[in-house]
């Protein structure tokens, strides 16, 4: 293949909405970039393939792939997620070479294992894995149970005379089945010499009729066995062997509201396409479908339904009606009953949308019943690619998408807090139980490295996105992450974590993961450390003339963040300007609580309103002229993220030079403030005691480390004071009863009132102030041009690794060895020497396993850094480690 044809092959995975750059393709081809380039630029003079964008040029190919159309199953999985896992299972049953697995189908009565059954034939002759005018042929073991000779002739087919009344050969369900699927239902209810008959067609595909010994019959047969009962007590274990592939259909209850809700306007809208008339069902009898209890699940469900239908369709005849009503009061007793389900009625009610309409009307086409939308995004490829898609296609710089990015993904995961519960329950019927299992094991893993708990949602969250990873890897689509080096260089220590996380999904799956895919790890674990919101406090106001200027600007501006923070104020040209004044002043005043007010005008006539505004409702309020969408989002971005007055407007005045206002100081170094935590119900009493003890026992360093009692009781006050003095310094360590969600050492009372427990405390309040020592003093000496951040990196990586290495390492250790390491990397970027290991072999023979650790964990600061890092260097630092003499 040619080069021009391997770029085209590549080329052809990237679209206008996720386009690639030349420097991404020739990474990828092992090809150089200026070959890469010229390849492009030809394959775009020819036409099949397109460019935009300068600084970076993007390309995407003009040829579109033929798209696959849904096949029965994931349509079918689309109004029934629950039956994901399913489905999934099905059809790596039917595909599995060379023909087919068989299957076995578990669940309660009337949870739809025939229908399941008829659909996985149904897939199956649309991938061509049965003949096309092959039957799927049903039969009910149970329909012959009390005659186990004539069930066994059933399937298998009778020879003449192989028992009384048999006078003619009679052809078996699997002769009539070959080339196709046999379902065969209630398959406890076949004879064990039935099932060994079967078994032995398993395995080697052939079979007898009954009475027939000297002769064998071979069929291509896939079964599909369903049972209601207890495999492990009905089923011979011998056959069960034979039947790898067992998929358990949940039972109505465990799929949930919102899969009932769309189970029931299905079936509406089957009966009205039936009857060739729309129904229109009250209000009230959803919820009491939604309720009412109904043991034998789905099953029963439709034929309640159907029976409403009926009652109603023949009253429609008797009034000649133009359409079919159902309401509540022609409700049987035990459906009505579901109207008064208590443990339900608080979802039921939340979940109904159009809550003011008393009848909802189904065709067989449409419903004004508005079903619940698939689940909330679940993709965060696409989520992130759409987000910079939206983001380029207004020019917004790259220096302003990763907050924004952020932001997205907090928000992803705060859609998920109000159910959590719900929907971690049916997780595993979405995902399947291997890929939750590896979602605990990331964030376990994440959790030990990074030190801080991550939370359910986030649980959730990564289990839906690795399901999405390995569909992508198995679909051969690449993983591309634009943003990977901003993540890196902005959140090295949660990269770095992501990193080894990656290790446990390939082992796991079994498959390669770019570290592109550590970027979007790194992205979940940044949602949990910052899932609480700051308030705005600047409330941003656009005013444009036009008829949908201001507004739509700050509809673009809404969407992409996510955030309803900008409101727009169209104003036509004929318009008076007191008309438009009024309706903000109406508007802030409308505001339960005034905020300051950043206005965003299209003219300097319009800057006027500010004075007006101040005056009026006795606020601050700042404006800025000739606004474009950038401004707007640059305005709404700070103030989202809880920025004063003065800050978001000198930050919007900064978009493409509209201010020549630069910053003449450096902010001023803040000195280090430590805290100590002492909890208790009130806030006094024990807490009280143990502070005054604390004072005595530990030196504070001259007022550097503060001890604060904090009541527990009142958790808005708490999580106010815990804010505030994270705002101001950092919370070492918590003392108390009660242990605090977030990453802090916690001690009892008990270790408290242990005078040799209190070494650990002033240990940690001595870790602290060296460590500013080194920021203060050390980084000023260094001729990194960032010293402070190295420093703050390093120390980082440095805890990291202790906690894989040897956690009890002592802090002046860690001290220690982070300076050396500083240093070492400053040496390093400026080409120089660092100094020999004096006693390797020995060192190497008796530390061999740490220091493949350190090795490898050194290979990101490699990569961060742009240095290579002698082996001699790798042996000090884990000397380090193990508390080990150089000499």
């Amino acid at each position: 293949m040619k080069r021009i044809d391997k770029v085209m092959a590549l080329l052809s995975n990237y679209s206008k909405k996720q386009p690639v750059t030349a420097s991404e393709l020739a990474e990828q081809l092992n090809i150089t970039r200026a070959n890469v380039s010229s390849d492009l630029n030809q394959l775009v003079k020819l036409g099949k393939a397109k460019k935009s964008g300068t600084k970076p040029v993007y390309f995407f190919s003009t040829a579109s792939k033929e798209l696959q159309p849904n096949n029965i199953l994931d349509d079918f999985i689309q109004k029934s997620p629950s039956l994901f896992h399913c489905g999934e299972q099905a059809k790596a049953s039917v595909l599995y070479p060379p023909n087919g697995m068989h299957i076995l189908l578990t669940g309660e009565t009337g949870v739809g294992k025939s229908m399941f059954a008829e659909l996985i034939y149904t897939y199956a002759a649309t991938q061509n894995k049965v003949k096309a005018d092959s039957n799927f042929t049903t039969f009910n073991c149970a329909d012959y149970a009390n005659n186990p000779q004539l069930l066994v002739g059933s399937i298998f087919g009778v020879l003449k005379g192989a028992y009384t009344g048999a006078d003619i050969d009679r052809v078996g369900l699997l002769e009539k089945a070959d080339n196709g699927i046999l379902f065969l239902d209630e398959i406890h209810r076949l004879p064990p010499e039935g099932q060994e008959m079967l078994f032995t067609f398993i395995d080697r595909g052939i079979y007898r009729r009954l009475g027939e010994t000297n002769s064998e019959r071979q069929a291509k047969v896939l079964l599909v066995c369903a049972t209601t009962e207890d495999t492990n007590s009905t089923l011979l274990q011998t056959f069960i062997r034979r039947i790898p592939m067992r998929i358990e259909i949940p039972s109505l209850v465990e799929r949930g509201l919102e899969e009932r809700l769309n189970l029931i306007a299905t079936f509406f809208q089957t009966e009205a396409k039936k009857l060739s008339t729309p129904i229109e069902v009250s209000t009230n009898t959803i919820r009491a479908l939604l309720g009412y209890h109904c043991p034998n699940n789905v099953g029963q469900l439709k034929a309640d339904i159907q029976l409403l239908c009926a009652k109603a369709y023949s009253q429609f005849i008797a009034r000649q009606e133009e359409t079919i009503k159902i309401s509540s009061y022609e409700l049987p007793h035990y459906i009505r009953e579901g109207l008064y389900n208590n443990e339900d009625r608080k979802k039921i009610w939340m979940l109904l949308p159009n809550m003011n309409a008393r009848f909802f009307s189904f065709n067989e086409k449409e419903t004004t019943l508005l079903l619940p939308k698939e689940t909330k995004g679940n993709d965060i490829y696409q989520i992130i690619e759409q987000k910079i898609s939206d983001m380029e296609r207004i020019g917004l710089d790259t220096s302003q998408t990763s907050e924004i990015i952020d932001n997205t993904i907090t928000n992803y995961y705060r859609s998920y807090n109000s159910d959590t519960t719900i929907e971690l329950n049916n997780l595993e019927q979405i995902v399947g139980s291997e890929i939750i299992a590896t979602a605990n094991k990331v964030c376990e893993k994440a959790s030990r490295l990074l030190n801080f708990y991550l939370s359910d949602n986030v649980r959730y969250g990564l289990s839906l996105h690795l399901y999405n990873t390995i569909q992508r890897v198995k679909r051969g689509q690449t993983i591309i992450n634009p943003r990977i080096t901003e993540i890196k260089q902005k959140h090295p220590r949660l990269f770095e974590a992501a990193q080894h996380c990656l290790s446990v999904i390939e082992a796991d799956f079994s498959i390669q993961l770019p570290e592109d895919e550590a970027g979007f790890l790194a992205l979940f674990f940044t949602s949990d450390d910052s899932i609480t919101k700051k308030t705005a406090q600047v409330e941003v106001i656009v005013v444009a003339h036009g008829e949908a200027t201001a507004t739509s600007m700050a509809n673009v501006v809404n969407k992409l963040l996510g955030e309803q923070i900008a409101v727009g104020f169209d104003m036509s040209l004929e318009e008076k300007p007191i008309i438009v004044l009024n309706k903000i002043q109406d508007y802030l005043s409308s505001k339960e609580q005034l905020k300051d007010v950043l206005l965003l005008v299209d003219m300097g006539s319009l800057i006027n309103f500010s004075d007006e505004l101040k005056q009026k409702l006795n606020i601050q309020i700042r404006w800025i002229e000739l606004v474009s969408t950038l401004h707007v989002l640059e305005a709404s971005r700070k103030a989202a993220l809880g920025y004063g007055l003065n800050e978001v407007y000198e930050s919007t005045r900064n978009i493409r030079g509209l201010s020549t206002y630069q910053k003449t100081s450096e902010p001023e170094q803040k000195e280090l403030k430590l805290y100590i935590l002492t909890l208790c119900t009130t806030g006094e009493g024990s807490a009280q005691l143990i502070k005054k003890m604390l004072s005595s026992r530990l030196n504070l360093r001259g007022g550097s480390c503060e001890i604060v009692s904090l009541q527990i009781t009142d958790e808005k006050l708490l999580e106010e004071t815990i804010k505030n003095l994270k705002d101001s310094g950092k919370i070492i360590c918590t003392i108390g009863t009660f242990q605090l969600t977030f990453p802090a050492p916690h001690f009892s009372i008990t270790d408290a009132l242990d005078e040799t427990k209190t070494t650990s405390i002033q240990s940690l309040i001595d870790y602290e102030i060296a460590f500013e020592g080194m920021r203060t003093n050390i980084a000023t000496m260094l001729e990194y041009k960032d010293g402070e951040s190295l420093i703050t990196g390093i120390r980082e990586w440095v805890e990291t690794l202790a906690l894989e290495i040897n956690p009890e390492i002592s802090y002046e250790i860690k001290v220690g060895l982070a300076c050396h390491v500083v240093c070492m990397i400053d040496r390093l970027k400026q080409g120089k020497n660092v100094s020999s290991f004096p006693q390797t072999p020995l060192f190497q023979e008796k530390f061999n396993t740490e220091i493949a650790i350190v090795r490898q964990n050194s290979q990101f600061l490699e990569t961060y850094y742009a240095i290579t890092i002698p082996k001699d260097e790798v042996f000090y630092i884990t000397a380090f480690f193990m508390n080990e003499s150089f000499l």
